[in-house]
């Protein structure tokens, strides 16, 4: 069973080691550029997790994909920035569009107002993605700059994620109950 949920700063070692997991290909996705492993753990030791939130699929207690929100009320305001990795087991099973739309609607109880995404012209899935969730598409160096502009939050938006997030939280705790009853027996 799959668990997707917000990450603590203490599991940080975790969203290292899966982005540290993506082949040559979805690396060079993620980052719209070829990353060494180096970068890699300088981009995830230079987190500021007072401006980021990262959403997380655990796949039998191993983070497997995840959504990195960044915004900066000083220099957007009112915008973020997203970026999503999934690793292939879980890729073409709707990881990524679970992902986006939590990381949208965190997004919008926040107070955002647009969304902003890179993706590679020829990253077809991260296009279809956009697409459905009515990102505007733009060509920008070679790069298709996306934006998704946000409706106002709601009691009812602010309802779903806290919803989602105690969902979450008891999906994790039934995730950890084989392992825990194998421990006691």
């Amino acid at each position: 069973m799959s668990v997707i949920r917000k990450l603590l700063p203490a599991e940080l070692a975790q969203y290292r080691a899966h982005l540290l997991r993506l082949d040559r290909a979805d690396r060079y996705a993620r980052f719209t550029g070829t990353v060494s492993d180096e970068t890699i753990a300088k981009h995830c030791a230079k987190l500021d997790w007072g401006r980021t939130i990262l959403l997380g699929v655990f796949d039998q207690g191993e983070l497997r994909g995840a959504v990195e929100l960044c915004t900066d009320r000083l220099i957007w305001p009112h915008e973020a920035e997203l970026a999503i990795s999934v690793e292939k087991g879980l890729q073409g099973r709707r990881v990524g569009t679970t992902l986006v739309r939590r990381a949208l609607a965190v997004a919008t109880n926040r107070g955002i107002k647009r969304v902003h995404m890179m993706c590679l012209s020829d990253n077809v899935r991260m296009r279809a993605l956009s697409r459905k969730f009515g990102g505007r598409m733009s060509l920008e160096d070679g790069e298709i700059a996306v934006a998704f502009d946000l409706p106002h939050l709601t009691q009812f938006s602010l309802a779903l994620e806290a919803l989602e997030d105690g969902a979450s939280a008891v999906n994790a705790m039934l995730d950890t109950l084989p392992a825990i009853l194998k421990a006691a027996a």
